[in-house]
Formats: structure tokens, C-alpha cells, sequence
């Protein structure tokens, strides 16, 4: 239950009409009912009901009446505080009692229709305090807008008219007084529960709502009303009711439930919250490729491949179709296959709906993109430069970033960059990609090891220096050729042979560096260099 400390009564004033409305007149007076909240539509004078003495000269403009049963003893005073501070907005108030009727008013017992702009005063407030003991000022430039408070004991009632004759502004009431001390001196309002927020969903942004649901939840008194309301202005004046079946046409508003003791007529408000749901919460856009392998131009795309992607997790039973417009997707006219031939270069538009709730629905854009493969005949590769027995190898291609790279599986791991480390040695395959994964071209390459230095003297230990990792019925296929550092050819021989001895025509040659170039079987090509120690 929401406790309310302050009486709200919102005014509004039309310039084109007064239409008339139950609170402008005695007969529809507000009855103040416990810490309930209050707010009006009235607008108008409705019945001119303010003609006779001690009314400090003035009659009803645009009013509100309200109605008050003391149900405590005490000093019972009120602040009345437009929202606007603007000096111009001038409130008048008239009160009628104890125990009148509205067939016999009376004289006002209380009233003030001083003008605060007119009287010079800092403040548009008027109202009832207990530092003065006026009973009546106004009209204009008479008085300070207040006068006495009311001393009220139980099982008395009163009216309270609010009238504003010059400018637009609602208005705060707030209770003072010796009555109010530890709770308002009005009868208690019914008792209530909250009731639940109601949600659906509907993607056409209207939904039907059935608020009879709340019933049993808010009323469970007897001698009890429930009414439902659009506004908190109808429901304080009771008027305008709602049937169970409400048709709602907006993303999320607020429903006014009225429960009025049948008994009493005292009231309260509560409120719930009517909300549509755009429909399931799908990703919005995605991309679907394929790439033109037949360089036809055209492609087939299974669009179904995207429907975990679409529903991204969500719970619950779903229907996708697609559409070639986002409009016929709305309207879920004209689906196409999932199976769908495209050049690519479009979009095309994914309708996810609730299995069983078609108007649940919400939309996925897939945006179609046909690659065209590499020409993989453009392409040569360099053999790939080795570190010695570490079999560190870097690729050296054309483009390299727009590839991706894997020895020995065509499928993967890849990797983006050109670098290799602890490659086993010998031919291998290398895989090369390209990132949208259109084509692979596959190239052998040799993953060869070599001694930086070797001493060829005789002690069975490093005496010859040879490629490692070629062998088998190829190898004599691998050229080596051996120079000084002058570029004299030393020696020649094959990746089949023992290896080279460190001799030139049987004399043994001096320690130092020594360069070699080798001829691979596959036609590449790579040099390096070594040291002959002694």
C-alpha cells in the first residue's frame, strides 16, 4: 500500500470550452478519505453554486469541491501551493460547514479571495494557519491570502470549494494543523493490495489485456468497488471506467484501480503497469557469405544456418521464416525457401515469432555476401627462410594479411601470421587461405635443418656437414652446391650423400665461413651459411 503524505489535486483549465464535470459542483465533491492521493479533471464552474453573503465577494471560476469527515478533534488548517511560483496565479478557497448540505450551504465559514499580485505579497499561497484569526479577506488587494484554521471535532463534515479566478497552474494542498498530528483526521480508505503489472507482446505496438486479472488480487474487502481507469483524474472522480478487456496502443502505460467502501464512499487509488513488448529479443543483424566458387555469380545460401544465431539463446518455442523485405515480413506475406540463390548484394529479412503467438514477433536483418575466390594462379612462393635446427620458419607471400596460414592439416588450425616455430623437419604441406575462406592453395615446402658449424677431424663427432630432414628415395633429387667466401665453388652434392668433408680435390680446407645454396625438388630455391672449424 503506497502512503500518500500530501493531497494533490491537479487543475486543469481549458480555453476553448468548460466542459462540465461531477467535482465543479457540491454534488460531485471529492470526499477526502484517509492518506489516499486525490487529483481532478475538473474544469469549469459546472453549476454556479456560490451566490449569498460572506462569500468575500466572488463566485465559482474554475472550482474544485471537496468533502471532509473529521474523525479526529483539533486545529485543522491547509497550504494551498500552486506549482507555479508566477504571482499572477491566484487561488480563492470558501469553506462551508460543519454538517451543511449541498441543498443548504450556508454562509462560508472560512473564505479568502485576496488577489497576491494586487495585495503586493511574495507569495501565491493561500490557505488556513493558526497565526491569524480573520475568518474572511479579499477581494483584491484585501488581505494576505490567509485566515483561521477550522477547530473540528468528530462527525463533523465540510466543504472545501478551490476556485481559481486568474492564471494556469495545479496546485498542492497540504494538511496542517493540531488534527493532523500522528495521521489525517479523515475517515481510513478501504484496504487494498498492489496489484501485478501486466505484460505481452505484439510487435504491432496494440494488445489486448484482460485487467480482470487484478481483480481478486487488489479488492479483497467487502462492501467494496473496483473500477478501472485510464487516468488518475477519472478514477478520483469515479467517472469513465474501463471494461475487463482494455485495448492498449502503446509501448507501457499506467492503469488507475479504484476501490470505493460501499458503505462509507471513502476511496483509493492504486495503479499498475500495462506494458507491449516489441517481441523476442533476437540479434538484429547478421551477415551470411559464401563464396562464388563456379565464378557464376550466384550462390546458394541455407539461411536456416543462421537460426541459432538469430534466436541468440532466448528461451521458449520459436517459428523463423524469411522475407525478401522488411515490410513483407511484417505483414508475413510471400516467405521465401530457406534454401535461397543470390549474387549477394542484398538483404534479405528474418521474422521470429513466439510458436503459437504469431503477432509476438520480431525482425532480424541478414545482409547476403557472395565472395569472389582468389585467383590462385597469380600466386608464387618463396621458400621459406629456416634458422638453422630450430625449424623457425617465416612464409614469404604476396598480400600475406589477407591470408591465413596451417602446415601439415588443411583443416587448421590456421593463423594470421607467417611465422612458424618447432616445425618438424622434411617436406611438409602448406596450407594458405584466404579470410573469407573461399579457396585454400596448397604448396609443398621444405622444412630443412643444417649445422652452423661442424669439425671435420676425424673423431666420428660432427666431421660432416649435410641437410637434415630430406631422405628417402627423393633426396639425391636436392642440390647443394658449397662456396668460400669469395664464391669459389667447393663442393656439389646431393641431399642423398654422406655430406660434405671439408676438403677441396682431397686437401683439407682452412677453418672458416662457407656458403651454401640448395635446389629443392620442388623448384625453390634458398642459401645460407656455415663455419668449417679446426
Amino acid at each position: 500500500m503506497r502512503i500518500i503524505r500530501t493531497l494533490l489535486i491537479l487543475f486543469f483549465i481549458s480555453s476553448i470550452a468548460h466542459a462540465q464535470n461531477p467535482a465543479s459542483d457540491c454534488s460531485g465533491a471529492i470526499k477526502i478519505c484517509g492518506d489516499g492521493r486525490i487529483s481532478s479533471n475538473a474544469d469549469g464552474i459546472g453549476t454556479q453554486e456560490l451566490n449569498g453573503t460572506n462569500n468575500c465577494s466572488s463566485q465559482e471560476n474554475n472550482s474544485l469541491w471537496l468533502e471532509i469527515e473529521i474523525t479526529k478533534a483539533g486545529s485543522l488548517g491547509f497550504n494551498l501551493k500552486p506549482t507555479s511560483n508566477d504571482i499572477n496565479v491566484d487561488y480563492d478557497f470558501f469553506i462551508f460547514g460543519p454538517n451543511a448540505t449541498c441543498g443548504n450551504l450556508g454562509n462560508a465559514i472560512r473564505c479568502s479571495t485576496t488577489n497576491p499580485n494586487a495585495a503586493g505579497l511574495a507569495s501565491n499561497f493561500t490557505g488556513l494557519n493558526a497565526r491569524t484569526t480573520e475568518t474572511s479577506e479579499g477581494p483584491g488587494a484585501d488581505g494576505d491570502s490567509f485566515v483561521a484554521n477550522l477547530d473540528v471535532q468528530p462527525g463533523e463534515t465540510y466543504f472545501i470549494v478551490i476556485d481559481r479566478p486568474i492564471g494556469n497552474s495545479p496546485f498542492e494542498l497540504e494538511w496542517t494543523g493540531t488534527a493532523t498530528t500522528g495521521g489525517f483526521p479523515f475517515p481510513d480508505g478501504p484496504e487494498f493490495n498492489q496489484g501485478m503489472d501486466l505484460e505481452t507482446c505484439n510487435a504491432n505496438g496494440v494488445a489486448d489485456f484482460d485487467l480482470s486479472q487484478n481483480t481478486p488480487l487488489i479488492n479483497y474487502q467487502n462492501n467494496t468497488t473496483l473500477t478501472y481507469h485510464e487516468t488518475i483524474a477519472d478514477a478520483t472522480d469515479g467517472i469513465n471506467p474501463l471494461g475487463a478487456n482494455y485495448t492498449s496502443t502503446v509501448p507501457s502505460r499506467s492503469i488507475f484501480a479504484r476501490i470505493e467502501n460501499d458503505l462509507t464512499g471513502c476511496s483509493k487509488i492504486t495503479d499498475f503497469t500495462l506494458t507491449i513488448n516489441d517481441g523476442p529479443l533476437v540479434t538484429q543483424n547478421l551477415e551470411l557469405e559464401q563464396c562464388d566458387l563456379d565464378k557464376d555469380q550466384l550462390e546458394d545460401y541455407e539461411l536456416s544456418d543462421l537460426n541459432n544465431e538469430i534466436l541468440n539463446g532466448i528461451p521458449g518455442a520459436h517459428d523463423i521464416s524469411f522475407f525478401t523485405s522488411e515490410n513483407a515480413a511484417r505483414a508475413n506475406s510471400n516467405p521465401v525457401s530457406s534454401l535461397y540463390t543470390s549474387a549477394g548484394a542484398e538483404s534479405l529479412y528474418a521474422r521470429t515469432s513466439e510458436r503459437g503467438n504469431p503477432d509476438c514477433f520480431n525482425i532480424t536483418q541478414i545482409d547476403l555476401i557472395l565472395n569472389e575466390p582468389p585467383n590462385v594462379d597469380a600466386f608464387s612462393l618463396v621458400q621459406p627462410a629456416i634458422n638453422s635446427n630450430q625449424n623457425t620458419i617465416e612464409i614469404d607471400f604476396p598480400n600475406a594479411e589477407a591470408f591465413e596460414y596451417s602446415i601439415g592439416n588443411e583443416s587448421g588450425p590456421y593463423q594470421t601470421s607467417t611465422s612458424f616455430e618447432n616445425v618438424t623437419s622434411g617436406f611438409q604441406d602448406l596450407y594458405i587461405r584466404d579470410l573469407n575462406q573461399c579457396a585454400i592453395i596448397r604448396t609443398q615446402i621444405a622444412i630443412i635443418g643444417y649445422d652452423n658449424f661442424f669439425t671435420p677431424n676425424q673423431d666420428g663427432i660432427n666431421d660432416y656437414w649435410q641437410l637434415k630432414g630430406i631422405a628417402g628415395e627423393t633426396a639425391a633429387s636436392n642440390k647443394i652446391s658449397i662456396f668460400d667466401r669469395y664464391g669459389k665453388l667447393i663442393a656439389s652434392l646431393t641431399a642423398a650423400d654422406r655430406g660434405w668433408d671439408g676438403s677441396f680435390e682431397g686437401k683439407a680446407m682452412p677453418a672458416d665461413d662457407y656458403w651454401f645454396q640448395v635446389s629443392l625438388q620442388t623448384g625453390q630455391e634458398f642459401k645460407g651459411h656455415f663455419s668449417l672449424v679446426r
